[in-house]
């Protein structure tokens, strides 16, 4: 029994699930549901490869290096669903658009998958769909058969067709009465025509026939909302701050279609922007903010690792500087420092009385004569 698998994202299992019994008629052994090693395990033995793209699917890396690397051990068929395009990578092969397919047999898109796959694993293509079941609402009649003759409703049967009347005893002879004026003979009642009477039994026909024809109107109304939430999400992807990286999660949680891929693409660039400047900054505090933004980032391991560096390196010392106006203030009776007087010299006792600039002369020697210079040694 030939094998197909089918590559699909986490929040895709039921559309996968539906896709797997449909191919399992073809007698082909479907497996979905596979990640990491055990998906790569199962494409060693597959003949064909599913890539089933989605909004969810077409923007994981992950899931892309494995389609990527299946081409190399089977036959890859591209199919998306909700109007999404297949990534970068694949962007020159075929892909089966399956929008809007539902699981009826007569789809062409999914016809066109099934002849795909069949082909490539080399089994017997699936049996062409038969006719569509009719409505419970309205049965026409097969061709070939013919309608048993209806039987007409006692209150509709003709004075010709009515059944013959028993006939009544005669009455008995009532005594004679004496002889009275004769009575009015009775007016001629007009006996009602059944030919005149509407036809009723039409009335069934035309009401089934307007109860498709409203069923078709609201069964195509739902399918067109269904299909066209793709553009309802776009313009409300035109009020979303493409700055709040908050906004931009809940529109791709509610959004689908290419609005769901641009708020994604916008993410992206918010989160790289943002881990630039954190790093440019060069900060605990800004590379924490990061993280506090974009706890799920691609970058979070490098930026855990930079602030564990930052924390590990030894504190910068700071001099501190006492500024002159704080400095204490001198007291002038105070004796000199003995530790800022020179070496050579002594600090006279001054008995608390202000040190003159100008030390004193030798004993014997005589006092310069005013206007005269001081000899120099």
């Amino acid at each position: 029994m030939a094998t197909v698998v089918v590559i699909h994202a986490a929040d895709d299992t039921l559309p996968a699930r539906a896709l797997a019994e449909k191919l399992r008629q073809a007698q082909l052994n479907v497996i979905i549901e596979r990640q990491g090693e055990e998906l790569r395990s199962a494409l060693r033995n597959a003949v064909v490869t599913i890539a089933l793209w989605s909004p969810r699917s077409n923007t994981q890396a992950e899931l892309i290096e494995e389609v990527a690397g299946a081409r190399s051990k089977s036959h890859v068929i591209h199919a998306g669903m909700q109007s999404a395009a297949a990534p970068e990578q694949f962007r020159g092969e075929q892909v089966v658009n399956l929008t809007g397919w539902r699981g009826e047999d007569d789809f062409p898109a999914w016809r066109e998958l099934a002849h795909l796959v069949t082909g490539k694993a080399g089994v017997a293509p699936l049996p062409e769909p038969g006719p569509r079941p009719p409505s419970g609402f309205f049965q026409p009649g097969r061709s070939g058969e013919v309608a048993a003759p209806a039987q007409p409703r006692p209150s509709q049967q003709r004075p010709s067709q009515a059944p013959p009347q028993q006939a009544r005893p005669a009455p008995a002879p009532r005594a004679q009465q004496p002889a009275s004026a004769p009575r009015p003979a009775p007016e001629a009642r007009a006996i009602p025509s059944y030919d005149d009477e509407p036809k009723k039994g039409g009335n069934g026909l035309v009401i089934g026939v307007i109860a498709i024809v409203a069923l078709a109107v609201i069964g195509g109304g739902a399918f067109f909302f269904i299909n066209q939430q793709g553009g309802q999400g776009a313009v409300a992807w035109e009020q979303v701050d493409r700055n709040d990286a908050d906004a931009l999660r809940a529109f791709i949680e509610s959004a689908s279609g290419e609005a769901r891929t641009e708020a994604q693409a916008a993410l992206r660039a918010l989160e790289n922007s943002a881990y630039d400047e954190a790093r440019a900054a060069g900060t605990i505090e800004a590379l924490q903010s990061f993280l506090g933004d974009f706890p799920d980032s691609e970058h979070s391991i490098a930026a855990r690792g930079r602030i564990a560096e930052l924390e590990s390196l030894p504190p910068t010392p700071v001099e501190s500087e006492v500024p002159l106006a704080e400095l204490p203030p001198t007291d002038p009776n105070a004796s000199p420092d003995p530790d800022l007087v020179p070496p050579t010299a002594t600090a006279p006792d001054t008995g608390g009385a202000p040190v003159p600039l100008t030390p004193a002369p030798a004993e014997n020697e005589p006092l310069p004569e005013p206007g005269t210079d001081t000899p120099t040694n």
